[in-house]
Formats: structure tokens, C-alpha cells, sequence
């Protein structure tokens, strides 16, 4: 793999798991052409991220929450508008 080729996220995520199983992290990084730093940077994401796995059925409510209040929010808006309009109409 050339210096700058992209890797997937996945490839990425295999690297990572590999070098923190091995008891060599530098001999897996000199494997896949990688520097160090670049496998602490990914390593140090997946733990950031990995907590967000566990939290999903909490995310899909509160993003459920937010849909029904855009929703109600939506009808209030074209309530207001009509009446703004019937207003609007009167006042002429």
C-alpha cells in the first residue's frame, strides 16, 4: 500500500485490534507501513467512539423526541402563517 492510500474505515479498525493484541505494536505498524502515531490517532478514536455503540437505543430516542417536536413546531408555524394571512386579508 503506497504512503498516502486511504484505508477503509474497517481496514483501519483491523489494524488497530491487531496491533492491540499483538505484544508489538511498532512490528504491526512496520507491517501495514503505518506510522506510530497514526495507530495511537486511530486507536485513540476508536475509544472515543466505542461508547457511542452502547448508547444507541438512547440516541434513537431523543432523536425520536426531536422528530415529534419538529413536527409540532412545523404545525404551529402553518398555523401562525394562516392566521397571519387571515389577518393580513381583514386588515385590508
Amino acid at each position: 500500500m503506497s504512503k498516502h492510500e486511504k484505508r477503509s474505515p474497517r481496514k483501519k479498525l483491523e489494524i488497530v485490534l491487531e496491533g492491540l493484541q499483538s505484544d508489538n505494536i511498532a512490528e504491526t505498524c512496520r507491517q501495514y507501513g503505518i506510522y506510530e502515531s497514526q495507530f495511537y490517532q486511530w486507536k485513540d478514536k476508536l475509544e472515543e467512539s466505542a461508547p457511542d455503540v452502547f448508547n444507541n437505543g438512547k440516541r434513537d430516542r431523543e432523536k425520536e423526541k426531536l422528530k415529534r417536536e419538529n413536527e409540532r413546531l412545523e404545525e404551529a408555524i402553518v398555523e401562525l402563517s394562516c392566521e397571519n394571512q387571515t389577518l393580513k386579508k381583514n386588515d385590508s
